[in-house]
C-alpha cells in the first residue's frame, strides 16, 4: 500500500509529464514547423495526379499554400506519401494541428507500451519521471521539427509488443511500416529479419515483404512515373545543401551523424572519411555476431538501432525517438544488475546535450551516450542472465 506522500509524488510528477509533452507541443505547432509542409505539399501534389518526387510541383504548392518554397523535397517512400493523402483534403493548419496531435498521442501511448513491454519500471512517479525525462530527449526535437521520428518509435515498439505476444502477422505488418525511413530503419529490418530466420521465424517476414511489394505495386499503379526524377540532376541536392525551392541552395547541411560530428573536431575530411569506414566495418560486424548468436530480439533490435545511427551517413536529432526503447532497456537492465550510479550519471549527460549543443550535429553525442550505457550493463550483467522481460 502507497502512503500518502506517495501517492503525491505519483500525482505530482504525472502532471509534470502530461502538462510539459502538451506544453512543448503546443510551442512546437505556435513557433516552429518545417517538415509537415514537404508531406502535405507531396500528398498535394499526388490527389492532383502529379509526381512527388519532381520537387518543382511540390515547390509550387509550398510557394502556394504557405508563400514560400523552403527546403521540403519529397524523399520518402511513395506510399507514406498516398498515406497522408487524407490530411491533404484538410486547410494547411487544420492538418498540421491534426499531425501534431496524432504525434503526442502515439508518443504518450509509446511509452507506456514500452514500459508494459519492459515491465519497468514500476507504475508510479519513477515511470513518469522516466517519460518526462524521454519526452524532453526524444520527442521535443521532433515536434519542433513536425518529423515522423515518434511514428518510427511507435512502431517498433508494436514490433517488439507483437514478437513476445507470437503475433506474426501484426509484426510483419509493423516490420513493412517501419521502411517509411529507410536511411535510419533499413538496417534494423534487415537485422530483425534475419534474427527471426535465424530462429526459423519466417512468417513475419514473409509478411513484411509481401505487403512492401503489394505498397510498391499498388501506388506504381497510382503514380506510374514515380522513379523518373531519380535520375535527373541534383536530385538528392535537398540531403546535403539547404534549398528554397529547386532552383535556389541557400547553405549546407549540417547532420547529426558521426561524420559531421567528426567536423566539430576539425577532423581533416580524408581521416573522417577513413574514421567512418572503419566505424561502418566495425558496426556491421558487431551486427552480424549479434544476429547470429544473440538468443534476444530486444539486444537484437537495440543493437541495430544503436548501429544504424553511428553509421547512416544522413540522419539528424529528429530521428533519434526510436533510441529512446534503447534508453528504457538499458536504464531496465541497470536497475535489475542494481548497479546505478554510473547508469544515471551516463543518462544525466545524454539529457544535458539537449541544453547546452549549439550545431546540432552535437546531437550525436546522445548516440555514444547510449551506446557507452549498454557497454556498462553489459560488462555488469551477461547476456545470458538477462531476466525473460528483458529478452
Amino acid at each position: 500500500m502507497k502512503n500518502r506522500w506517495e501517492r503525491l509524488a505519483d500525482f505530482t510528477v504525472l502532471c509534470a509529464w502530461i502538462i510539459t509533452s502538451i506544453t512543448m507541443v503546443v510551442i512546437a505547432y505556435t513557433s516552429y514547423g518545417m517538415d509537415f509542409r514537404g508531406y502535405f505539399a507531396a500528398a498535394r501534389v499526388l490527389l492532383s495526379g502529379g509526381n512527388p518526387y519532381d520537387y518543382s510541383l511540390v515547390a509550387s504548392v509550398l510557394l502556394d499554400v504557405t508563400g514560400r518554397a523552403g527546403n521540403n523535397p519529397f524523399y520518402y517512400p511513395l506510399w507514406f506519401g498516398w498515406f497522408i493523402t487524407p490530411l491533404a483534403w484538410m486547410p494547411f493548419e487544420v492538418a498540421r494541428a491534426v499531425w501534431m496531435i496524432f504525434n503526442w498521442a502515439i508518443w504518450i501511448w509509446g511509452l507506456i507500451r514500452v514500459q508494459q513491454l519492459l515491465d519497468w519500471p514500476r507504475t508510479g512517479w519513477r515511470s513518469w519521471l522516466m517519460n518526462l525525462l524521454a519526452t524532453f530527449i526524444f520527442a521535443w526535437t521532433t515536434w519542433k521539427f513536425e518529423q515522423t521520428g515518434i511514428l518510427l518509435f511507435a512502431i517498433i515498439v508494436e514490433i517488439l509488443i507483437a514478437f513476445r505476444k507470437q503475433q506474426p502477422y501484426r509484426m510483419g505488418f509493423y516490420l513493412a511500416l517501419a521502411l517509411i525511413k529507410p536511411n535510419i530503419m533499413l538496417l534494423p529490418v534487415m537485422a530483425i529479419g534475419a534474427w527471426l530466420m535465424r530462429n526459423k521465424n519466417l512468417r513475419p517476414v514473409a509478411v513484411m515483404l509481401a505487403i512492401l511489394a503489394v505498397l510498391v505495386i499498388m501506388t506504381t499503379l497510382l503514380t506510374s512515373d514515380w522513379y523518373q526524377p531519380f535520375f535527373q540532376p541534383h536530385f538528392g541536392q535537398g540531403l546535403t545543401e539547404t534549398l528554397d525551392g529547386p532552383d535556389l541552395v541557400t547553405g549546407v547541411r549540417l547532420n547529426t551523424t558521426l561524420l559531421d560530428w567528426l567536423k566539430l573536431f576539425l577532423v581533416p575530411r580524408g581521416l573522417r572519411n577513413i574514421i567512418y569506414a572503419n566505424i561502418v566495418i566495425i558496426g556491421l560486424f558487431i551486427l552480424i555476431v549479434t544476429v547470429w548468436k544473440s538468443k534476444s530480439m530486444m539486444q537484437t533490435t537495440a543493437m541495430s538501432l544503436l548501429i544504424a545511427f553511428v553509421t547512416t551517413p544522413y540522419a539528424l536529432q529528429y530521428d533519434y525517438p526510436p533510441l529512446a526503447i534503447v534508453l528504457f532497456w538499458g536504464a531496465a537492465l541497470s536497475n535489475y544488475a542494481k548497479s546505478n550510479t554510473i547508469p544515471s550519471a551516463i543518462i544525466l549527460f545524454i539529457a544535458s546535450v539537449l541544453i547546452w549543443e549549439r550545431p546540432i550535429s552535437d546531437g550525436f553525442w546522445i548516440v555514444l551516450g547510449l551506446c557507452a550505457l549498454l557497454v556498462w550493463n553489459w560488462k555488469m550483467i551477461p547476456v545470458k542472465d538477462f531476466p525473460p522481460n528483458l529478452l
